[in-house]
């Protein structure tokens, strides 16, 4: 599969995989990595160790109310009215939510992979540590990329959302396949995932990998990453 690169700025973080070990970017210019490496860094000069699961999500509500603070100050310079913003919202229909099928498809994909690795996982720990990488994302990823697109530059973004995805669960289904021939009986234990895999990757080629994109070139093998931009400003933000 050919993948494609933004030419123009668009937040790296928006379309990473969080594999930074491998990943070749100036980390300098990765806000995702430099917010958490500073936490990482703090935490160890307190001696507090790694975060439990309640100050992981206790964190990740500070930085959302924080974003959701510099978006109002940004909306307040360029003259935007918020509270009649928010009027006009409260005032629409009320529909019920319901997660696009792709996402409950990607769900239900990450749902039988825990089982699986629950059952399997400990005996192939080098997979299972590339599938354990695909539980979650996916779906958090092709929710954003289902969202609607009103320009070329959220169609770019949903574009690299989705190819993440793609790539993803092309490791996905290499790693099953690793684990398959280290033990044929295993093989009807993978049906439903490769089932999933093979299905996802084929709308996502067809919905979005295909679609014609201005703010996009093709990306040179591993660089799949646009112009970088310094985050130092916004990293100010984040350490008051």
């Amino acid at each position: 599969m050919d993948y494609r690169r933004p030419k123009v700025y668009i937040p790296p973080y928006n379309y990473c995989d969080r594999f930074c070990e491998r990943c070749a970017i100036d980390k300098s210019k990765c806000l995702l990595y430099q917010t958490e490496m500073d936490e990482r860094l703090h935490r160890e000069i307190d001696g507090l160790g790694e975060p439990t699961p309640e100050e992981t999500v206790d964190r990740i509500l500070k930085d959302t109310r924080l974003a959701i603070r510099m978006v109002e100050e940004q909306a307040r310079e360029m003259g935007v009215d918020l509270e009649e913003a928010k009027r006009e919202a409260s005032e629409g229909p009320d529909e019920p939510f319901r997660l696009p099928p792709i996402v409950e498809e990607a769900a239900l994909f990450g749902k039988g992979l825990s089982a699986f690795l629950r059952e399997h996982g400990g005996d192939f720990p080098e997979e299972a540590s590339v599938l354990r990488r695909s539980l979650v994302m996916p779906g958090a990823k092709l929710g954003r990329a289902s969202e609607a697109a009103e320009d070329e530059i959220e169609v770019a973004d949903s574009i690299l959302q989705a190819q993440v995805v793609h790539r993803m669960l092309g490791e996905c289904q290499a790693a099953l396949e690793a684990m398959r021939r280290k033990r044929l009986s295993l093989g009807d234990a993978m049906l439903d995932l490769f089932r999933l895999v093979q299905g996802l990757r084929a709308e996502i080629e067809d919905r979005w990998l295909k679609l014609p994109c201005e703010a996009l070139e093709p990306a040179p093998p591993g660089e799949w990453w646009g112009p970088l931009r310094d985050i130092t400003p916004t990293l100010k933000h984040f350490r008051r």
